[in-house]
């Protein structure tokens, strides 16, 4: 077995488990792989056995690893996707306890969904595109019938079209864990869209919008993306500032 570089100073939890994860890829294992005893893991990383225990139960909580009494801890995914999908439901939770302004989740939104389309545009390769380009049309669908008088289950259908335009760009940055994020902020933020008003002025600019992010991404036009993204988003701030504006305005 490799010798791993010992952790130097006291480590947390926090960075066993960082070590063992990067022990785990390193060593190419693969799911159902059984990790070195605790005893082996304690002399490599230079810490007590009760701390590579305490690091592997993480690592179980997680969904990275299997523990079997007294068979030893063994792998059960080599990818962070079971972490990224325990990370949902509790950002959710820290989100919605924090009680946030709307408008601070809006700038969170906007800062994630321009930084993850301005990397998708620098990455991008044609075919990736195809997901996009079904939730694109879905989009365009759903926003068709839209008018001022439209039902709450209309609204919804387009917004959750939107979402999977929005998080297509997302996860063709590349980073779930922003992909995560910007999953739990759309679905805080989604009650409040749903309340606006589709004007046909409304309508007109978000499906322009929609169309001029795609083509940005298909011609690989990197400052192009952030410029259209950063419009679109700020469109979600400048309606909800004009609707909160009507209702103040608006006679008891």
């Amino acid at each position: 077995m490799p010798n791993a570089t010992p952790l130097r100073q006291t480590p947390s939890q926090q960075d066993l488990v960082r070590a063992l994860i990067r022990h785990i890829q390193a060593e190419g294992m693969a799911t159902g792989d059984r990790l070195p005893p605790i005893r082996a893991l304690a002399e490599q990383f230079e810490v007590t056995g009760s701390a590579i225990r305490d690091a592997q139960i993480q690592l179980q909580t997680m969904g990275m690893i299997k523990i079997l009494p007294r068979s030893g801890a063994f792998v059960r995914s080599v990818s962070l996707e079971p972490l990224v999908g325990a990370m949902t439901d509790t950002l959710d939770n820290a989100l919605m306890q924090a009680d946030p302004s709307l408008f601070h989740l809006l700038d969170a939104r906007q800062l994630i969904e321009v930084e993850c389309a301005t990397t998708a545009a620098r990455r991008r390769r044609i075919e990736d595109l195809l997901p996009i380009r079904e939730a694109l049309a879905e989009t365009l669908a759903a926003a068709e019938p839209l008018n001022e008088d439209s039902s709450i289950d209309a609204r919804k259908a387009h917004y959750d079209a939107d979402m999977r335009f929005h998080l297509a760009i997302a996860e063709l940055a590349g980073n779930p864990v922003l992909t995560t994020m910007l999953r739990s902020l759309l679905g805080l933020i989604k009650p409040h869209l749903l309340q606006i008003p589709w004007s046909a002025q409304r309508k007109e600019l978000t499906v322009n919008a929609h169309l001029e992010i795609f083509d940005a991404l298909h011609s690989g036009d990197v400052d192009k993306v952030r410029e259209c993204m950063s419009d679109h988003t700020g469109m979600a701030r400048d309606s909800l500032l004009k609707k909160m504006w009507s209702s103040q305005k608006a006679p008891k």
